[in-house]
């Protein structure tokens, strides 16, 4: 059987930053990495919408994300790694009521130096081509209950990436550095003991400090293995290992889904390259002020990405199915639900087909909406993201990497200090998120 010091489970975003950063501080350690899939990020990683925003209502979000931020600025900027970014923006259409109630986030957000601007009506119909401001561009306007737009919110320092070259980066150093990956490997349970064992039948008893003493595996490695620290990175299936030996996970899962949009005709290509919001000429990410409905140009492709916040009448999934093919994306919620929005603020969309369409999970802590990083012994638990493990992977995997090494902070990129208990759930110490999307 395998020698292995730290076990980690899940190579999606959180789980290769995670073993980068601690075999990093640790190179003696030999590591390992499982996950059920053929390769970095291919699971809810490589599903996602990929974009990342250090504007939050949380001042520990805007810490974690804008460290992260600056991170891949650095990777794609000094030391060329292209991971396919592009700092198009975010743009919140909002309505009367939204910008009021969004007032108190924005003066946090300029007290804690968040770049952002705030637009007016004038100007956001003056740079978006074809808006229908009164959300009445599709004729249904009372019947779909689309407010106004009187105003806007624009994050500059925001924009989109590749998952899988992200993730492709940290697997490639973490190699390189002589860690290991284990693919199409699953991890189907965690094995409790005693710290000492007595050699009675039925430990550990209650009066025995225990832990995680082996991890359970079926694939391309079988069997158990008994690594001195496991790293727990499985986002949506975190409960299917913590729930049987009674550790609470903190995460609910949730179906979202992309839809594809070819960007054909004078008014789409139009409105994809948008001037006035960034250098590359590009729309932003655009918020509408209904049903958290978004979408964004993706340049390479001529196309559109569309996607919507879906919470209401969204099943939580508490252990979802491996085979992510069972979760698939609807055509007719497109239709029906979210093109009508779309196409009542900009009624380019009304003629406009699906030409793909996808689904992935979301991870969510539905306490505060923040991320967790929390360790049990020599068990470490990292997820609860709610959508946003990309844009703060790199400052996550630098937190495990403290835990693992017992530190009180952790280093975030651009020497920011961050005390580690902060994402616990014992100490937790951080302000709920309202901007989720």
């Amino acid at each position: 059987m395998l020698d292995v010091d730290v076990l980690v489970i899940g190579a999606g975003i959180l789980g290769v930053a995670s073993a980068y950063h601690i075999l990093k501080n640790n190179p003696s350690k030999k590591i390992l990495v499982v996950e059920m899939y053929g390769g970095p990020g291919q699971g809810n990683t490589g599903r996602s919408n990929a974009m990342f925003r250090n504007t939050f209502s949380s001042r520990d979000n805007q810490i974690l994300s804008n460290s992260s931020i600056d991170f891949y600025l650095h990777l794609q900027g000094v030391m060329k790694e292209d991971i396919g970014l592009q700092q198009i923006g975010y743009l919140w259409l909002m309505s009367e009521s939204q910008l009021s109630s969004s007032e108190p986030y924005l003066a946090a957000m300029e007290e804690n130096g968040i770049e952002f601007r705030r637009m007016d009506s004038t100007e956001l119909k003056r740079l978006l081509s074809g808006v229908a401001m009164d959300g009445d561009g599709g004729g249904q306007s009372s019947l779909l209950r689309l407010p106004k737009v009187e105003g806007g919110v624009f994050g500059s320092k925001c924009g989109r990436l590749d998952p899988e070259r992200l993730a492709n980066f940290y697997a490639k150093r973490f190699v390189e550095m002589g860690g290991r990956f284990s693919f199409n490997t699953e991890a189907t349970g965690l094995t409790m003991g005693p710290e000492k064992r007595l050699g009675i039948e039925g430990e550990p008893f209650v009066w025995q400090d225990s832990g995680v003493e082996g991890v359970r595996l079926r694939g391309a490695i079988g069997g158990e293995l008994h690594p001195e620290a496991v790293v727990m990175a499985c986002g949506a299936w975190t409960n299917e290992l913590l729930d049987p030996i009674g550790v609470d996970g903190h995460v609910k899962a949730k179906k979202r889904q992309l839809f594809s949009i070819a960007a054909k005709g004078d008014a789409l290509e139009g409105l994809a390259h948008a001037k006035g919001f960034n250098p590359l000429g590009l729309l932003p990410l655009v918020i509408l002020p209904r049903a958290g409905v978004h979408f964004k140009p993706v340049s390479e492709e001529n196309s559109f990405w569309v996607a919507c916040e879906d919470e209401v009448n969204r099943p939580y999934i508490d252990i979802p199915e491996h085979d992510l093919e069972r979760y698939p994306a609807e055509s007719e919620y497109y239709e029906k639900g979210v093109k009508p929005i779309l196409a009542g603020y900009f009624p380019a969309f009304a003629r406009a087909k699906v030409r793909a369409m996808w689904a992935g999970l979301y991870s969510y802590n539905t306490v505060d909406f923040l991320p967790f990083a929390f360790r049990e012994d020599n068990l470490i638990i990292v997820g609860g993201d709610s959508g946003s493990g990309i844009m703060k992977g790199d400052s996550l995997g630098r937190i495990v990497g403290a835990l693992y090494g017992n530190e009180e902070e952790a280093l975030l990129y651009g020497d920011v200090p961050y005390r580690v208990s902060k994402l616990s759930f014992e100490r937790r110490d951080v302000e709920r998120e309202e901007w989720v999307i």
